[in-house]
């Protein structure tokens, strides 16, 4: 039997994209996801050989992708490395309280490779498959209420070696703690850089890559996993004291009568705490953000209205610009390769 509740993941940053990394930097625990996936496509090659069925001789292996899927919390060190996997850029000083930094993670030109070790099932078996040469495709982060922060990951690599067992002997960060919303800062603007307080009751982003595969003749097996523009997608529902904030989004002014036709930019920003350790902090601040909403609907019942605005693509406003800006504190010195 394969008992599902039992799963670890590990991750370390490549030198380059054929350098394995040698052991995890870090491991972590999970809350779901099939984590390190080959993907075969088997395709059958049309023959009429005076039968009405294909021959066996027909099938062939077309291509197998290396897939990496799962859902986790929020660790305040292996977050730091996915995020700046999806972005591209860090820059880490140290804190003001010894022992701890902050690294400030924004758009960057290339990402780094990654590599991945899943395990699913007995530990004392080999269970671990290991995807290398691996980049982020998406990151997103949803909460809601005082729930931990939810992770979504997906990558791809080009290489695997499966059933294999642990290398190393790093200490999964599950007992560290994780970030969570619970007494947290959340700060909305529809039209200016200025974000201010505001009860907001859930949000989400996504930060996506949209990665494609390429494969050179006669190979299954992806040579090259290049990126494209990152995208970044944000949601956040908020109970308005008035329509103050729907005005200024659909007017661009808040006394405003007409809708707008042009694009009206704001920002948000989320400070999260830290369920152990109150000296890791993270931020998030999203710039130039061209927010949309929809009007309140009616509830016989009656209740506060919940309006969700969000932005489908957010842009930069200047060459040196970052659509999110995401600062971490915590005990991890650096990011570079091992």
């Amino acid at each position: 039997m394969i008992n599902t509740s039992i799963g670890l993941l590990g991750v370390a940053r490549q030198e380059s994209k054929t350098k394995a990394a040698p052991t995890p930097t870090f491991r972590h625990g999970l809350t779901g996801g099939g984590l390190i996936k080959p993907e075969r496509t088997v395709e059958q090659k049309n023959v009429a050989c005076g039968l009405r069925a294909n021959t066996t001789n027909g099938a062939y292996v077309s291509e197998v992708n290396m897939a990496v899927d799962f859902e986790t919390l929020a660790y305040a060190d292996s977050l730091v490395l996915y995020i700046l996997a999806a972005m591209g850029n860090i820059v880490t000083t140290s804190a003001e309280k010894p022992g701890y930094y902050k690294h400030v993670i924004t758009l960057g030109s290339e990402i780094p490779f990654l590599t991945f070790w899943g395990q699913v099932g007995n530990t004392s078996a080999a269970t671990v498959h290991k995807a290398t040469g691996c980049k982020i495709d998406t990151l997103s982060l949803s909460f809601e209420g005082n729930a931990p922060l939810d992770i979504g990951i997906t990558a791809a690599g080009i290489d695997a070696a499966l059933f294999g067992g642990w290398s190393g002997e790093t200490e999964p960060s599950c007992f560290d703690g994780y970030f969570i919303p619970t007494n947290g800062v959340f700060k909305f603007s529809p039209n200016d850089q200025t974000p201010i307080e505001v009860l907001v009751t859930k949000g989400e982003f996504e930060l996506s890559n949209s990665l494609t595969s390429y494969r050179g003749a006669g190979r299954v097996i992806a040579s090259e996993v290049a990126e494209s523009k990152l995208k970044t997608t944000v949601k956040q529902t908020i109970i308005p004291e008035d329509y103050t904030e729907i005005r200024k989004v659909l007017t661009g002014s808040e006394n405003g009568t007409t809708v707008t036709n042009k694009v009206v930019y704001g920002s948000a920003a989320w400070d999260f705490t830290h369920s152990q350790d109150p000296n890791c902090t993270m931020s998030v601040v999203f710039s130039n953000v061209p927010w949309n909403c929809e009007t309140p609907e009616i509830d016989p019942e009656g209740s506060a209205a919940e309006v969700e605005f969000s932005a489908d693509d957010i842009g930069v406003a200047a060459k040196d610009g970052s659509p999110v800006t995401i600062t971490i504190v915590n005990k991890v010195q650096t990011y570079a390769a091992a």
